[in-house]
């Protein structure tokens, strides 16, 4: 990867992206930070997050026709990535998405962007992964409406626990950076927001 997982980490935290505390995830469950891609907003860090997602699927995944980026927050790193891979690669790769709801007007229909065919090699690409609901039902979309089989999953980072497995339909999930990467990166730089967090990864509570 182009930007070091240091380097990557360091603009999650510095978008505010990363943030330590008391939160409730979707699933319920009490976690002490949460990781939110929607902070990262500012032009210098979605050139950074899109570079460095673009660099990852080159060196990992390969060519790619179609990025399908779930709403709301895979449309902006489907975007980023798109972008990165034709500026550092001179890679053509179209983006996709599905709205959440059906329009009725101007451009009906449930899809948007570049429209998968069978011939495609299309990623899922998204934020994060905790229970894989929203990357299943992204699996489930391509295969009820193209069936297509996406190459693989994309996502900046996995944020599950140790041992923790999800049902994403078969396909791989690659990560960015995993939590023992934010984990060391914490430990190295002296946070002791480590010591939280690997408690959380771990399996303990509190």
């Amino acid at each position: 990867m182009t930007l070091h997982r240091d380097d990557f980490i360091g603009v999650l935290i510095e978008a505010g992206a990363l943030r330590f505390g008391e939160f409730t995830l979707k699933s319920g469950a009490a976690s002490p930070f949460f990781i939110d891609l929607g902070q990262v907003a500012q032009g210098s860090h979605l050139f950074a997050m899109g570079d460095a997602l673009a660099s990852f699927i080159h060196e990992t995944i390969g060519e790619i026709d179609i990025l399908f980026g779930p709403p709301y927050k895979g449309i902006s790193l489907a975007t980023a990535t798109a972008m990165a891979s034709y500026h550092r690669f001179h890679s053509e790769i179209g983006i996709c998405y599905a709205r959440k709801e059906r329009k009725s007007h101007g451009e009906t229909g449930l899809f948007v962007g570049a429209i998968p065919q069978r011939s495609h090699r299309v990623l899922v690409i998204d934020d994060v992964i905790s229970s894989g609901g929203t990357k299943k039902e992204a699996v489930d979309l391509l295969a009820r409406y193209f069936d297509i089989a996406p190459v693989s999953i994309v996502v900046t980072v996995d944020r599950r626990r140790k041992n923790q497995s999800v049902d994403v339909g078969g396909v791989d999930i690659n990560a960015l950076v995993t939590l023992p990467d934010i984990i060391g990166y914490l430990e190295r730089t002296g946070d002791t927001n480590a010591v939280h967090m690997k408690r959380f990864y771990e399996g303990h509570n509190g």
